[in-house]
């Protein structure tokens, strides 16, 4: 029974968090081809090399909602790719990536990555959830996996969580002018 005691105090337990470097608005804006307002309509997940080991990587049909700043794709619809997800009774999570609940809207920061695969901008600070608020008027939120971000700086989390669609569109179309 001691030993059992001792191995659970010497043990570390698992991390369900990661840091990262917040990203400016503008630079958010200039990495990604497009911001929408997108419902996430379908999910497939599956295998994949990803770099040089076999990951669980999600595919998600995005339903365009409309353009936020005047980035905005002519398709109604588009597949987006983030690493995690699950496959059958096995599950990956990637700490920092973006997490698109199935019928949920939200404010997405889009760019293809190098195979051209269309991702979000910065893992979870391009995924910006809405929730409505006692009004119904519908507010980005926090991307629920979005990494403890450390350094100074006016980081786009920072400036768009709690704004409407219609302030970020205006905060968006700012930062496409260089007006931020």
């Amino acid at each position: 029974m001691l030993a059992a005691a001792l191995m659970t105090t010497l043990v570390p337990g698992a991390a369900d968090a990661g840091v990262a470097r917040p990203v400016a608005l503008r630079d958010l804006v200039r990495e990604s081809r497009w911001v929408i307002v997108g419902t996430s309509l379908e999910t497939i997940g599956r295998w994949e090399e990803v770099g040089k080991s076999r990951r669980i990587v999600t595919y998600h049909r995005i339903r365009v909602d409309r353009a936020v700043g005047s980035k905005g794709p002519s398709e109604s619809e588009l597949w987006v790719r983030t690493l995690g997800g699950r496959v059958g009774n096995i599950g990956q999570i990637v700490h920092g990536e973006a997490t698109l609940a199935h019928g949920e809207g939200a404010v997405l920061f889009l760019a293809p990555g190098k195979d051209g695969i269309l991702g979000v901008t910065a893992m979870s600070q391009g995924h910006f959830p809405l929730q409505a608020d006692a009004r119904g008027i519908q507010r980005l939120a926090v991307s629920p996996r979005l990494s403890h971000l450390v350094g100074g700086g006016s980081s786009a989390v920072r400036r768009l969580v709690g704004r409407s669609v219609v302030e970020a569109d205006d905060l968006v179309r700012r930062a496409e002018r260089g007006d931020d």
